[in-house]
């Protein structure tokens, strides 16, 4: 829910609809955390407790949180919602369910409640929720409800900004066709002005939007103007441009211009299925036939599996690994030494991380690699979650990305609040990798994404492997 809050809020905030001017901390609750009088404190404290008030229950339960006293914050937010049915709690309560729900069907449903509940108080804005209901049919071939919903935002500056986010998230869920039409709206509200801060971000959706629909010629331009000025203010990176408009030059055949990039990137293992497909007539053309082809790519492929051997053994660990207790997906409890005799793999992730996910296409071809390998295993544990129901949200992610993986929930314990099997790993961040041989030792140890490309990935993955069978 806090998630849904954070997203709202800033997508409001793009959109000029400040609701409030807020600093780090509400000063409210800095000048409760500073009464150093017990007596002060305890009479403040019963007084906001007593308050006919919304915002200072609200604050109260802020002052626990803060604290760290359980209990009293929960027994606060209990009374906010018995008090205040229909208050700002609920309101945001509501619109978390929204933001998490991935079924447009039961949207539908919150959506009405919120309406029937909140829609005549003009305290509450809907906007951000009708931009999550239109966001959740997406993919799901109804381009007339993402169109309803979109339609219905009431403020016009958000809207605009609604339209591209909306197309945006069109290309995950392959719906590119809707998500075109959406960027080209809000091209034609912009009325040709150039100078709208949000501009370079709308050509960056553009030129991805056109390019995944084949419209090379009329993409270009839009992906040249972005990388030429190598923007910051665009949601990705300049690298992330620059690939953008790279590929377009290999889709238009301007070979002569990229191929030093391409022979590079082929060499170091990072390059995309896209490079690899036109690397060949791009040798051809660069270098007038195909001789000496087939020893480039061999050569290429013998460096990198050297490079990724001789890089990975000066990385070697030698810590005995904790041996945690997880359950799976269907409750059965999972311990790491029910793999003893095994080289395991620990990919530690979460719904909610985005280079977690990216990671998987390329884990996937590891998994399917060594599917018939008895000596493998792979685990996918989903960690320090922050939904309501992490394991319904885990299932449901790897189904609907139709991921063939063995998942295991490292759930916070009730007692510590901590997740056991991260602790035992000290994973701090994720994605976190490990690498554990057959004598349950842990021989490597990734965090982040730090291969890039899918060669270069794979390479890595295989040389750890055979290194820690020994």
């Amino acid at each position: 829910m806090k998630k849904f809050i954070v997203l709202t809020a800033c997508l409001l905030v793009a959109a000029g609809t400040l609701l409030a001017q807020r600093g780090p901390r509400n000063p409210r609750l800095t000048a409760l955390m500073a009464v150093k009088d017990s007596v002060v404190l305890r009479d403040s404290l019963q007084l906001l407790y007593k308050s006919s008030q919304e915002s200072d229950l609200q604050l109260l339960e802020s002052y626990y949180e803060a604290t760290g006293d359980k209990n009293k914050n929960s027994e606060v937010s209990q009374q906010i919602r018995k008090r205040f049915p229909d208050g700002n709690a609920a309101f945001r309560e509501l619109g978390g369910r929204i933001y998490e729900e991935v079924d447009p069907k039961q949207n539908e449903k919150y959506y009405q409640e919120m309406v029937r509940r909140f829609g005549n108080n003009k305290a509450f804005n809907l906007d951000g929720s009708r931009y999550f209901i239109a966001k959740s049919f997406l993919g799901k071939n109804q381009p007339d409800k993402v169109w309803e919903y979109l339609n219905k935002i009431e403020n016009s500056a958000y809207k605009l900004y609604a339209y591209s986010y909306a197309a945006r998230e069109s290309m995950p869920v392959n719906d590119t066709k809707l998500g075109e039409t959406l960027i080209r709206k809000t091209f034609a509200d912009l009325k040709g002005d150039t100078t709208h801060k949000g501009y370079d971000e709308f050509c960056r959706i553009m030129s991805e939007l056109l390019y995944l629909n084949g419209k090379y010629e009329e993409g270009e331009p839009y992906a040249k103007r972005i990388y030429v000025k190598q923007s910051h203010v665009t949601s990705v990176s300049t690298r992330e441009l620059a690939s953008t408009y790279f590929d377009y030059q290999i889709q238009l055949g301007r070979y002569q211009d990229v191929y030093a990039e391409m022979a590079d990137r082929i060499k170091k293992g990072s390059a995309s299925q896209l490079v690899k497909d036109k690397f060949k007539a791009a040798y051809v053309k660069v270098n007038g036939s195909d001789k000496g082809y087939d020893a480039f790519i061999a050569d290429a492929k013998t460096a990198l599996n050297k490079n990724a051997t001789e890089e990975l053994e000066k990385q070697m660990l030698n810590v005995t690994a904790f041996n945690f207790e997880v359950q799976d997906l269907n409750g059965k409890k999972v311990r790491l030494s029910d793999y003893q005799g095994k080289v395991v793999i620990l990919d530690f992730w979460a719904t909610w991380c985005g280079p977690c996910k990216a990671s998987f296409p390329m884990m996937q071809t590891a998994v399917d690699r060594y599917q018939h390998d008895k000596d493998v295993v792979f685990l996918f544990i989903h960690t320090l979650e922050n939904s309501a129901n992490p394991t319904k949200a885990a299932a449901d992610y790897i189904t609907d990305k139709k991921f063939r993986f063995n998942v295991l929930m490292d759930l916070k314990s009730p007692e510590t609040g901590k997740n056991a099997a991260a602790r035992g790993f000290e994973v701090n961040a994720i994605p976190a990798k490990f690498v554990v041989d057959k004598k349950g030792i842990i021989r490597f140890k990734k965090v982040g994404n730090a291969a890039v490309g899918s060669d270069a990935f794979l390479a890595e993955m295989d040389a750890m492997i055979k290194i820690a069978k020994g």
